[in-house]
């Protein structure tokens, strides 16, 4: 029986694969489509590619372990930050960082000023809260919402600059794309969480289950969709939508915080972090941080010059999981 986790999740590998890179595809025919700005329709599609994310989320809260279920959260964030800057490596030519529009910057202070929330819920826990709600998981959802709706009025101005002729999806309808869009995302939920749970199923099968290796394998099987999206997006060379939706991804993950503080009944979800969390939140920001400067330095780069971002933010990465390890003993 064990040996069906292991074909389990290379099946829901596979499939992942094929499914995140027809969400992004059918995206960006949406974003060709309606005019819409291709950092929104980015956005959208990392809200699809996050749920796996809600179900390690809900099963953590199930099994009553609040750090884990911030800790897959938080973690699958800094893991996504590490997939975007490798690929922005591997494609260092195209320079792709410095083709993204301003809903892509936009999408970036969000996702700061959402993570220093959490910063500050988890350095002053015990914070004060509504029932068994923190304070600031409600924040986090009034600034998510509200910070959604003001970037996306933002750049409605620059979408109607655009030419309404259709360039790459002539033959396919909006309907079509539109219901082929939803289809994958239904499908992209089902097979990420299928990914998740044999994940973590091998996790317990190889003894790793409350390993930092065990974690990590569970929080790097939640952030394959948001590679294979952000991979299949640059292969458009739709940059700005392959930027967006990671960092979509990263800002509805923030947001789960507040969902999943929701359904733990017995306190707040702050209350129960362990100062490793606040370790990946803090690089979390850092590695941000860098990825701004990236995508604010327009001008055309060396290879040299260009990598310096990325692999400082690969560094980063290394050390800060090597704090949290260190934490977690």
């Amino acid at each position: 029986m064990n040996a069906w986790a292991f074909i389990i999740f290379g099946i829901s590998a596979v499939a992942t694969y094929f499914i995140a890179s027809r969400l992004a595809m059918y995206g960006d025919g949406i974003s060709e489509k309606t005019k819409t700005s291709s950092a929104f329709i980015g956005f959208i599609i990392g809200i699809a590619i996050s749920l796996p994310e809600l179900t390690a989320s809900v099963t953590s809260i199930a099994i009553d372990s609040p750090n884990l279920a911030i800790g897959n959260l938080l973690g699958s964030n800094l893991f996504n930050l590490l997939a975007l800057a490798v690929l922005d490596i591997v494609f260092r030519r195209n320079q792709i960082m410095g083709q993204t529009d301003e809903g892509s910057k936009l999408y970036v202070f969000l996702v700061i000023f959402m993570t220093l929330i959490v910063i500050g819920g988890l350095s002053f826990s015990p914070s004060g809260q509504l029932f068994h709600i923190g304070y600031s998981s409600i924040v986090l959802v009034l600034v998510y919402v509200g910070g959604v709706k003001w970037i996306n009025r933002r750049t409605e101005e620059q979408v109607k600059r655009k030419s309404r002729r259709n360039e790459k999806y002539g033959n396919y309808s909006y309907r079509t794309m539109l219901t082929r869009f939803i289809l994958f995302a239904v499908l992209i939920t089902m097979i990420g969480t299928s990914l998740t749970i044999s994940a973590d199923r091998i996790a317990d099968i190889t003894g790793l289950g409350t390993s930092f290796i065990g974690s990590f394998l569970v929080g790097a099987s939640t952030s394959l969709p948001d590679a294979v999206s952000v991979l299949t997006a640059i292969k458009l060379r739709n940059y700005s939508m392959g930027v967006s939706s990671l960092l979509g991804s990263n800002a509805f993950n923030i947001m789960l915080l507040s969902f999943t503080d929701a359904i733990y009944l017995n306190n707040s979800l702050f209350n129960y972090a362990s100062p490793s969390n606040l370790v990946t939140s803090s690089a979390t920001v850092v590695v941000t941080l860098v990825l701004l400067y990236s995508i604010t330095r327009k001008k055309r780069r060396s290879t040299l010059l260009y990598v310096t971002p990325p692999l400082l933010i690969v560094g980063i990465y290394i050390v800060s999981t090597w704090a949290v390890y260190m934490l977690k003993g």
